[in-house]
């Protein structure tokens, strides 16, 4: 990695060959500022970004004794005969005869060199960005870059030179160089008057944040978010259509109704507008369901007649609860006796099973229950990872495993069996899972435990980084964790470079978090936002050199080792944002990291 700045937005707001700054510009300009070698001595570095300044700064005094007529703001501050390798090393600060510090560059161009003069204009000229040429920025007219700057930091504000009032006396210009290894010169630098340039309209897309593309939530109330656009003074939000304008800021608060809505963001001043954004889908579930823990819905539980291990069980569930449930646990009659160890696969679909009790792949495997026989003529626990079902049908197949059958009751098709959250209508039997001719007069002997709360499946974001022997992580869970701990959260990472060190860590508010680069160089992104919490170190296992490493970690696990974790107690609805680092010492910063995971906490 050459340059400590982790913010893109520089190499995005670079403008060479403008003419609209200089054509604000009141002759004549100060000139003569001293030039000089930055840093001072020896190739930059030290410090610790952004709150510790490095040594060895370069700064030059320019004294202005007289202002042109009519001019109300600084236009520009000429850079002559300017040199320097890695421009993206590089902060440049002017100090006003006040006092005040202003961002003029940093991070410009990052990994092009400086090589010849340059203008530096008011950050409202956004403009294409240039390219290095021959591996240098084309001298003529930057932007204002503040690229990850905090402002206010050591005094240091991002403030466009448009807003800087001229005034006699001494300006003094700064420059630091953040990272070792290169070095500069500039012979001398000017100072400009004028009036403020003309702000051109928006040319850039916002970047869309929340909801992430595809989410299922609940309404009405959804917070529309996105990244700011330079020089914007206000947005325009496209919902389904429809244009919403904001004034300020970068949220919008939608009052949304049942179903699939898409939205984008386009940014505006009095110049015009800019473009859409890509458009986002958010799915809304309807307004947020009462909890209710463990309900339970019985069929039946006479046990009048017995299927043989491998019988496939059919029946239907209808989630007539708006916000959708969760499904915890089945109960089921079999003919195990008490004690004996139990297991079942269970198999789901959007919609009905009838029509499809044959058609293997319009099933999706939800899990394999486990547990311990109750007895004869006794509900058996089953437990399994849950799932949610959104409202309306699922088809439901079970399939007992080991040298144990299913229980039934021959009293025909057709049969329901409600409360006031769930229908389950049964059934019918297939003595080959997915294959022959059901039989419909045989009803499952079960019990669906379940809770009125839907938590939308385990939803992945973000892009992992490739590792430098071509690996791609891809995180995953195989369920959602819960308030009560109970079972387990299992997150994992595939893929993962073998032999390995690495963890996992999470956060629990990603509101308005942009991703960000974890270099400048990485193709890893941090996709977590502060604060976060790690997992116990792991190694990925596999084979040196080799994309078979894994890492996993266990949240409730986790939770339950440390109660006093980042997040806990937890509650219904709440989010975590889950991702995985490890080490990879030839790439940049010598780690990598994995996509992202964002879990919704159920009861």
């Amino acid at each position: 990695m050459r340059s400590l700045f982790l913010g893109v937005l520089g190499a995005s707001l670079l403008a060479f060959g403008a003419s609209e700054a200089s054509a604000q510009t009141i002759a004549p300009c100060t000139t003569g500022g001293p030039g000089g070698l930055f840093p001072t001595s020896g190739t930059g570095g030290g410090g610790a970004y952004p709150g510790t300044f490095p040594p060895f700064a370069f700064s030059s005094t320019l004294n202005v004794s007289t202002l042109p007529a009519g001019a109300t703001c600084v236009t520009e501050i000429k850079l002559n005969s300017t040199s320097h390798t890695w421009a993206g090393d590089v902060q440049f600060v002017l100090t006003t005869p006040s006092g005040a510090r202003v961002n003029l560059l940093n991070q410009a161009g990052d990994a092009c060199d400086f090589l010849g003069d340059y203008s530096i204009t008011s950050s409202e000229l956004y403009q294409a960005p240039g390219a290095c040429t021959a591996g240098a920025l084309p001298p003529g007219q930057i932007s204002q870059i503040f690229g990850n700057w905090p402002t206010g930091t050591n005094g240091v504000n991002n403030t466009p030179l448009s807003q800087v009032a001229p005034a006699t006396g001494d300006w003094t210009l700064s420059i630091y160089d953040w990272y070792a290894q290169d070095a500069g010169a500039l012979s001398s630098w000017d100072i400009c008057f004028g009036t403020p340039p003309p702000v051109p309209a928006p040319t850039y897309r916002p970047t869309l944040l929340t909801p992430s593309n595809g989410q299922s939530l609940f309404g009405p109330a959804v917070t529309l978010t996105w990244t700011a656009v330079p020089g914007a003074t206000g947005y325009d939000v496209d919902v389904d259509g429809f244009i919403y304008p904001v004034a300020t800021g970068l949220s919008f608060a939608y009052t949304s109704t049942t179903g699939a809505h898409s939205w984008a963001v386009r940014a505006k001043n009095t110049a015009g507008v800019g473009p859409f954004s890509s458009y986002f889908t958010f799915n809304d579930l309807g307004p947020p369901p009462s909890t209710c823990n463990g309900p339970r819905l019985a069929t039946l539980f006479t046990g009048t007649g017995g299927l043989v291990t491998g019988n496939q069980m059919f029946f239907d569930m209808n989630v007539i609860k708006p916000g959708g449930i969760t499904v915890a646990q089945l109960q089921t009659h079999c003919s195990a006796v008490f004690g004996q160890p139990i297991s079942m696969l269970i198999y789901t679909r959007s919609g009905s099973f009838v029509g499809f009790e044959t058609n293997a792949g319009a099933w999706t495997l939800r899990g394999t229950g486990s547990g311990t026989s109750a007895g004869a003529n006794q509900p058996s626990l089953l437990e399994f990872p849950d799932f949610a079902l959104p409202q309306g049908v699922s088809g439901f197949a079970v399939v007992m495993q080991g040298a144990v059958g299913h229980k039934f009751s021959g009293f025909g098709t057709s049969q329901t069996y409600s409360d006031a959250n769930v229908i389950i209508t049964a059934g019918k039997t297939l003595n080959v899972p997915f294959s022959g001719t059901p039989n419909n007069n045989k009803v499952w002997n079960g019990a669906v435990i379940y809770d009125c709360f839907y938590a939308p499946p385990p939803v992945t974001y973000c892009t992992a980084g490739t590792s430098t022997n071509g690996c791609v992580p891809s995180i995953a869970a195989a369920n959602q964790p819960k308030v009560s701990l109970a079972g387990t959260a299992i997150v994992s990472v595939s893929n993962v470079e073998g032999q390995k060190q690495g963890l996992l860590f999470y956060g629990i508010n990603n509101t308005g978090f942009v991703l960000t680069p974890w270099s400048t160089t990485s193709s890893s992104y941090l996709c977590v936002r502060a604060p976060t919490q790690r997992h116990a170190a792991q190694n990925s296992g596999g084979t040196a050199g080799l994309c078979n490493g894994s890492m996993v970690g266990d949240f409730h696990a986790f939770f339950v080792a440390n109660p006093t974790a980042l997040g806990m107690p937890l509650t219904v609805g709440q989010k975590i944002y889950a991702q995985a680092w490890y080490r990879d010492p030839p790439a940049p910063k010598t780690t990598n990291l994995s996509n992202g995971i964002e879990l919704t906490v159920g009861p």
